[in-house]
């Protein structure tokens, strides 16, 4: 990060973290609470033979996988963090600090949220012999942590004053919801590439539903966050407005009809939001046939969603970024 006048410049490092931490995190939520909904004589008979068996080899080429891919992207977006820190001694700083502010939770949960998708991976590999208790602890530690990852990046944000755009109760919600539905993005892509979304027809139908809800519910709390905003600093008056009013509104501004409108209507609500639900609710329907759901097509279509939610979710981070830094950049506070 780089000073400017009147705060902090996110760099472009900063919103590839925002993104890529969220996706990574989103997705071992999502395959947490997968392996605690896989059906349990199969993961029982897993446990014991180290997931070699056929009953269980299914579920490993499911989630080998999807563990991997997540700590690669999780691993990407710290390494960006740390590339935009620039000093090892201010990111040792964060892991001896004491739990005051949201940065260094999400530092620990992140480090403690790719520990145990390590340690879960290394348990789908079959290295260690573990009990089915232990699996299902590991996978509840699993979500719970990744849960705080998903949201402090949000929690962070809208702990700044200073950005009136990003300070209130919409944006941690926002930016769960995102790292959610770009979690499941990158579930199904993975789920595709490796041959199990046939395998997995019904479970990929049901993951499919559940992202629908989140595109929905994204769509309305991105609306109701900027509406928000607009209403908290004096709409469109003038009369009366504090710099912080102007900010707000100078913020909103820029989203909806300035320099961050392309990337928002294009890239997020197009994009990122009709498009994938669109594909997603033909898809729903046209799984309801089993032959249809194991065909080329559907997997085409999913990496289609998939692809489009990745870039919406892109495109909300760095809109977010780019409108809240404008007016501080500009505007003593």
């Amino acid at each position: 990060m780089s000073r400017a006048r009147g705060g902090v410049v996110f760099s472009e490092l900063v919103v590839a973290y925002l993104f890529l931490g969220g996706t990574g995190a989103g997705a071992l939520l999502i395959a947490a609470v997968l392996m605690l909904l896989a059906d349990e004589r199969a993961v029982s008979r897993g446990v014991v033979v180290r997931f070699r068996d056929n009953g269980s080899a299914a579920y490993r080429r499911l989630f080998v996988p999807i563990l991997v891919a997540s700590l690669v992207v999780l691993v990407l977006g710290a390494l960006c963090l740390a590339a935009d820190v620039g000093r090892l001694d201010r990111i040792l700083l964060l892991a001896v600090s004491s739990p005051s502010n949201y940065l260094v939770v999400g530092f620990w949960a992140l480090l403690l949220c790719g520990t145990l998708a390590a340690a879960m991976l290394l348990v789908w590999l079959g290295v260690p012999s573990v009990s089915l208790p232990l699996f299902r602890a590991l996978a509840v530690l699993l979500a719970a942590v990744s849960f705080v990852a998903v949201i402090y990046t949000g929690l962070l944000l809208s702990g700044m004053p200073s950005v009136p755009l990003w300070f209130g109760p919409w944006l941690p919600g926002l930016f769960a919801i995102s790292a959610l539905s770009c979690g499941v993005a990158l579930v199904g892509m993975v789920a595709v590439f490796s041959g199990m979304a046939t395998v997995f027809g019904r479970t990929m139908r049901q993951v499919v539903r559940a992202d629908m809800v989140l595109l929905a519910l994204e769509a309305v709390v991105v609306a109701l966050w900027l509406g928000a905003a607009w209403l908290e600093h004096g709409g469109s008056a003038s009369s009366g407005a504090t710099p912080t009013d102007a900010a707000a509104l100078a913020s909103v501004a820029s989203v909806l009809n300035g320099a961050c409108s392309l990337p928002f209507w294009g890239g997020l609500v197009l994009v990122g939001l009709v498009a994938p639900f669109a594909i997603e609710a033909v898809l729903a329907r046209c799984n309801a046939s089993k032959d249809v759901a194991e065909a080329s097509l559907a997997s085409r279509a999913l990496l289609a969603s998939a692809g489009c939610v990745l870039v919406g979710g892109a495109c909300l981070r760095a809109v977010v970024v780019a409108a809240g830094m404008l007016p501080v950049v500009s505007v003593p506070f």
